[in-house]
């Protein structure tokens, strides 16, 4: 028997079988390891899974991530969704690249793209998508892609997911790939984690976030990796704790989620320093594999 879930106006089959990451021959590729800053040799923050060899989901697109996915081969027309975390420059800045790539593809199917509902700091996901690609936008060429009076090839669906941090909301993309978040405290910023299920196999992605809230675990519970952005140290201000989380939170996270293995990500002068350091923090509450991101890592989900 299979179930449906609605989104939008599609209609998706949420299929009953039950692979493995293996199984599923599923890939996490790290596109950025870095933050907003020009200075650290890395590409903003942006996460690549493949499945069965195709680019399917795109966890933010900061800065040079679009450059990156060339260079691994990567083709737009394969992607079913990009899930933004937020809407900062550093995991946001690119997205337009991806859109411009897919004047020059065979695309047939819509692009959703997923991102947290506005606060008086920040717009919803879908009001920057307008701002982008409206009919005002700063790209308006490309409206046709966003407004449904316009003939196009293909279009860009956006859905502005609850900042409730009490709650997880689920959705589910073609082929059986269904993806959650859940509010997470980025100070006065909105913010999400993200979840990507595909069969038996689960990678959770936190964003920034302090973890004041307390939410990220209950999204990342038996999670094949959890990928923890991870830019301060443990003895940072209380000002910049109130944006970010410390090491001691993620290895608390990573522990009380019970996940298989921890990728520390988004990487910053604030961090790089300490990562010894980092490491033996979280070790006291969690005991997985702890691994570091590089720019265009390639992780085997088995």
């Amino acid at each position: 028997m299979r179930k449906t879930l609605m989104i939008g106006a599609m209609i998706w089959p949420i299929l009953s079988w039950s692979q493995s990451c293996d199984e599923q021959n599923i890939k996490l590729q790290v596109l950025g390891s870095g933050g907003p800053e020009l200075s650290d040799g890395r590409v903003s923050s942006s996460h690549l899974l493949w499945v069965n060899g195709k680019a399917e989901v795109l966890i933010d697109a900061g800065s040079g991530s679009a450059h990156q996915f060339e260079l691994v081969e990567a083709k737009s027309e394969d992607l079913k969704a990009i899930l933004l975390t937020h809407l900062h420059i550093d995991h946001s800045a690119d997205l337009p690249a991806y859109i411009k790539d897919s004047y020059f593809t065979e695309r047939k199917n819509d692009l959703w793209v997923m991102g947290p509902k506005g606060n008086n700091r920040m717009p919803d996901t879908s009001v920057y998508l307008e701002r982008l690609f409206g009919q005002n936008g700063a790209y308006s060429y490309m409206k046709r892609y966003l407004l449904p009076n316009r003939h196009s090839s293909y279009k860009i669906k956006a859905i502005d997911v609850a900042l409730d941090a009490n709650k997880i909301e689920r959705h589910t993309l073609s082929g059986g790939i269904n993806v959650s978040s859940i509010g997470v405290h980025h100070g006065p910023i909105s913010a999400v984690g993200w979840r990507v299920d595909i069969g038996d196999c689960g990678i959770t992605f936190s964003g920034d976030m302090s973890n004041h809230n307390n939410s990220l675990a209950k999204l990342a519970q038996g999670s094949e990796m959890l990928v923890a952005n991870n830019t301060i140290k443990e003895e940072a201000t209380d000002r910049a704790k109130n944006m970010h989380m410390p090491p001691s939170e993620i290895g608390k996270i990573a522990a009380q989620a019970k996940v298989k293995k921890l990728l520390l990500a988004h990487l910053m002068h604030s961090s790089l320093p300490y990562l010894d350091q980092t490491t033996s923090v979280i070790k006291k509450t969690y005991q997985g594999p702890v691994l570091v991101a590089e720019d265009l890592m390639l992780i085997d989900l088995k």
